[in-house]
């Protein structure tokens, strides 16, 4: 039987909280990934209990990136 492992998207420990479907603020354009301005919009990412917890304190979170390949954190 395969193990599939699910890794935090902004700091790669293990998630606990899978495939949410977050509002996200994205600072590259999504199809050749050049600097745009900010925009809003729908993203499954999936989080550990720390950055689930920065996430429900106010903090939002950042996307850059192309085609489905971006990098997220926090300001």
């Amino acid at each position: 039987m395969k193990k599939e492992e699910y890794l935090c998207d902004i700091c790669k420990k293990e998630a606990k909280h899978k495939n949410l479907e977050l509002q996200i603020i994205f600072l590259t354009e999504q199809q050749e990934g050049r600097n745009s301005e900010p925009y809003l919009d729908d993203a499954k990412i999936d989080l550990c209990d720390k950055c689930h917890q920065k996430l429900l304190k106010g903090n939002y979170i950042f996307a850059r990136g192309a085609m489905g390949y971006n990098n997220y954190g926090f300001k």
